[in-house]
């Protein structure tokens, strides 16, 4: 394995987990300021996310689309919660939920956690910390923990973000009123599709 190209590969990655995350918590002057990085932000995914942003002059405008999508207050157009779309009835806080909140467990995150564990940006932001540490392991030449971590992220997309993320894309293209959220779903389910098409080639 060429093991500069996986690195890369794996950062790149990495900046692009981190990137929708930060997209899916409620908009604000730091998301702007991070999207204005273009030099940080690796991939053609960032930069495709950075170009689409509307600038700090349509902010207001945003957070209201944000609200009305995905807070309510009268109802969730596009409710960000891996349980609607995977339990019966739509409810909240199901056995997938638990299931998510183990693994962040295990991996000595959940008191870190501020939004429900199945929120679309806290299962994004933990694909992040995944890879992350494959990536760390690849550097220090441990195959064994890079493979282990690797494991980790089939399992997680495969029982979560990959099983839910299309139908939760589908009600954000439907129903945004922003170009930029309509942009974001679309290019989330793309980028997830691929993933999961890369990670299981391995």
């Amino acid at each position: 394995m060429d093991t500069e190209k996986s690195l890369l590969r794996e950062q790149e990655r990495n900046a692009s987990y981190r990137i929708l995350s930060a997209c899916y918590y409620p908009p604000d002057e730091k998301l702007i300021a991070m999207l204005d990085e273009h030099d940080t932000l690796s991939g053609e995914l960032g930069c495709e996310i950075a170009k689409a942003f509307p600038g700090e002059e349509k902010l207001e405008e945003l957070k209201i689309d944000y609200s009305r999508l995905f807070v309510g207050p009268f109802k969730l157009i596009a409710p960000p919660y891996g349980s609607i779309y995977l339990e019966n009835g739509r409810q909240t806080m199901g056995d997938s939920t638990i299931d998510a909140k183990r693994r962040y467990k295990e991996e000595g995150l959940d008191i870190f956690i501020k939004e429900a564990p199945d929120h679309i940006a806290v299962e994004l932001e933990f694909m992040y910390f995944l890879i992350f540490n494959a990536a760390e392991a690849i550097k220090e030449q441990d195959p064994e923990t890079a493979d282990s971590y690797l494991k980790k992220q089939r399992s997680f997309l495969k029982d979560h973000l990959g099983e839910w993320i299309s139908k939760f894309t589908e009600d954000v293209e439907s129903n945004a009123s922003t170009d930029f959220y309509r942009d974001l779903a679309r290019a989330t389910r793309l980028f997830i599709e691929e993933d999961l098409k890369y990670i299981f080639s391995l």
